[in-house]
């Protein structure tokens, strides 16, 4: 074979596999480009997640400790009894503010929801417990074998969310916040506004004025918040061990 033939050859092989080469290198690139899109994509989830997260952690843990605490006291220490027994001032202030801790947790979750809700949040296990968690102390106050004391059903845990919600200024980091309960107690002469607490109003009145209540229900609750505060403060920086007992079921 000529050598111009055999080197004719030579190049056309050298040429194939420099095609091959290059297009498998192409495709190589084409892949690992890919999956670094795909990683970032991931991680920007966990970030907006994480962002969330920390954005209302702190606030919504504050709500949960001021509801079971205050489920505890009732429970516990007498609080309705012993404010009832004292000025009409006192009694207003029990039923406004446990009212208040009740409605201000609500609020909160209900913010969260709307936030999380234009997330994709893929599988993330945080996301996940969370939601378990949320919706056991859900489940807790719509409970229906608990009796009627303290029951909430799920739209009007949701609609006492809605109307505890304000939207803050575009230029704020966080688009929603929670009315105080200054303004909370100004509100509650409005008879719409109000109208959403009649029934729990009643069942707080009913609780402050018997000696002995079917208290299923609270300890319930209770119990579904500690859970709550054990998934946002592992670490108990937050809130002590102590502070986070739960009730003994009778």
């Amino acid at each position: 074979m000529k050598p111009e033939v055999i080197t004719a050859i030579i190049a056309a092989i050298v040429a194939v596999a420099s095609a091959v080469i290059s297009i498998y290198g192409q495709t190589r690139i084409a892949r690992l480009t890919d999956q670094l899109a795909k990683q970032r994509e991931a991680k920007s989830r966990e970030a907006q997640t994480a962002a969330v997260m920390s954005r209302y952690r702190d606030p919504l843990l504050r709500s949960a400790i001021d509801l079971q605490s205050r489920l505890y006291n009732i429970h516990q220490n007498g609080f309705l009894e012993r404010f009832f027994q004292r000025s009409p001032s006192a009694q207003s202030y029990a039923i406004n503010n446990t009212l208040y801790v009740v409605a201000e947790y609500l609020g909160w979750v209900e913010i969260l929801r709307r936030e999380i809700q234009f997330l994709d949040l893929g599988d993330l296990e945080l996301n996940r417990r969370l939601s378990e968690l949320l919706v056991n102390i859900n489940q807790g106050f719509a409970y229906y074998k608990g009796g009627a004391i303290f029951q909430l059903h799920n739209g009007e845990q949701r609609a006492i969310g809605e109307i505890m919600t304000v939207p803050r200024s575009s230029s704020e980091a966080i688009g929603y916040d929670c009315i105080g309960y200054a303004t909370f107690v100004k509100k509650m002469s409005e008879p719409e506004f109000a109208g959403w607490f009649a029934m729990l109003r009643d069942d707080i009145e009913t609780m402050g004025k018997a000696s002995k209540i079917d208290a299923e229900r609270l300890v319930l609750i209770h119990s579904k918040l500690i859970d709550l505060i054990d998934f946002l403060d592992p670490h108990h920086v937050r809130v002590p061990p102590k502070y986070r007992t739960r009730i003994e079921q009778k």
